[in-house]
């Protein structure tokens, strides 16, 4: 891959040629069925799973709960892809999910104090055991866990009510649920009135007030582009007026932040002063194109960045940190399969297949360097099989943000 042209928008020293292996769908299958087998086996009913050196964010130095890399995160994973594969798990993780909430509301190491986070709290915590077991009892008591967090000034996914509301958007995309209807008017409520400009140049950011500090992020983990969700997705529960300035916004927002270069594009993480050019879910191309690839189509403007999008991850190629989703290569080849998606082209989905080749490898240098697998969800070995099983698929849909 040529990079030419190109070092404006990424950090080459961030990234890694990919390897030559071609596409096997029979190794990729071998893959997940080998994770899904260790990941069981490895599960301890009292402790969850070993905590690894890169999973260790609480201050209690002790595997954390939540979906992003927790316990729930891995179960709720775990559960939906042995179903696909047919394979009888060996531990109940219904009760399994419970014991995860109850502890952590006892003693909540991640974050301190009980949050109603989706990503690391008590709301993700419950969208995992409804996955799990159905108990349709769960969406009342992750409802009350939702109105909590309104008006949280995190006002992203991880911490905010934009996360909180997307477990509200599952459910109703899958069941046509209204229950939520009012609680995502009101998430859409409060971001349209802090959606304001962020600079002299004018693109319409929220703030976020996050771990003691005050910024305006891009990208989909911390900023504007995970906050678009509860509008894009339920832009039927806006008003005309708000529904038409939407969609004059988001290409807007797009264009201001953007760097391009050659036919290529990738964000800025901070909107000001314009810094980090992260070739990431979280911050930067791949979590722009995973937010957006449901985008309605028609404005040329969006296609564009998009399929610029796809070409800067391609050029930077794989991530050299891991084969992650938020941080890694199988997050930025889940975006080229989203775009395989979208576009109908089919070289997205070979450039996707290259990726998935590549992250295997990457997990088995993981197990090395560390001596020891990491079974989360965004920041382990989950969810990569997450991933290659979305490619042996061609279904790109990720796990906790599209789908149940």
């Amino acid at each position: 891959m040529d990079n030419t042209g190109a070092v404006e928008l990424f950090d080459p020293a961030e990234h890694e040629p990919l390897v030559e292996d071609e596409w096997d769908e029979s190794v990729a299958r071998s893959f997940v069925e080998r994770i899904l087998r260790e990941a069981d086996d490895a599960y301890d009913p009292d402790r969850g799973w070993p905590l690894h050196p890169e999973d260790r964010y609480g201050p209690d130095n002790v595997a954390g709960r939540g979906l992003y890399c927790g316990a729930t995160g891995t179960m709720w994973a775990l559960t939906r892809l042995a179903r696909r594969y047919r394979m009888t798990l060996r531990n109940d993780y219904d009760a399994g999910a419970e014991r995860c909430e109850e502890r952590y509301r006892a003693h909540p190491t991640e974050t301190g104090t009980v949050v109603p986070s989706y990503f690391l709290g008590t709301v993700g915590m419950l969208a995992a055991r409804f996955a799990i077991s159905g108990d349709p009892k769960l969406l009342d008591r992750m409802l009350d866990e939702m109105r909590a967090n309104a008006g949280n000034p995190a006002r992203e996914v991880l911490w905010g009510s934009p996360g909180t509301a997307l477990p509200a958007l599952l459910v109703r995309e899958r069941d046509g649920d209204d229950r939520f209807d009012d609680m995502l008017r009101s998430v859409q409520d409060e971001l349209w009135a802090t959606w304001e400009p962020a600079d002299a140049e004018g693109g319409l950011l929220w703030e976020q007030d996050l771990y003691g500090r005050r910024c305006r992020y891009v990208g989909a983990g911390h900023g504007a582009i995970g906050n678009l969700a509860p509008l894009v997705r339920a832009a039927g529960l806006l008003s005309d007026e708000r529904r038409e300035a939407l969609f004059a916004r988001v290409p807007a927002l797009l264009e201001t932040y953007a760097m391009r270069c050659g036919g290529a594009a990738n964000w800025w993480s901070l909107a000001a002063p314009r810094f980090g050019t992260r070739m990431q879910w979280c911050h930067g191309a791949p979590g722009v194109v995973i937010g957006l690839a449901g985008y309605p189509t028609g404005d040329e403007r969006v296609e564009n960045l998009l399929i610029e999008a796809g070409e800067g991850i391609w050029r930077a190629g794989p991530l050299k940190k891991g084969p992650t989703l938020c941080h890694g290569t199988a997050g930025n080849g889940l975006a080229l399969l989203r775009l395989a998606e979208r576009t109908g082209a089919d070289h997205w989905k070979r450039r996707a297949e290259r990726f998935a080749m590549h992250a295997i490898r990457q997990v088995e240098q993981w197990r090395e360097a560390f001596g020891m697998p990491t079974f989360s969800l965004w920041t382990g070995e989950l969810g990569v099989a997450w991933y290659i099983d979305a490619v042996l698929r061609n279904e790109p849909a990720l796990l906790t943000l599209d789908t149940l």
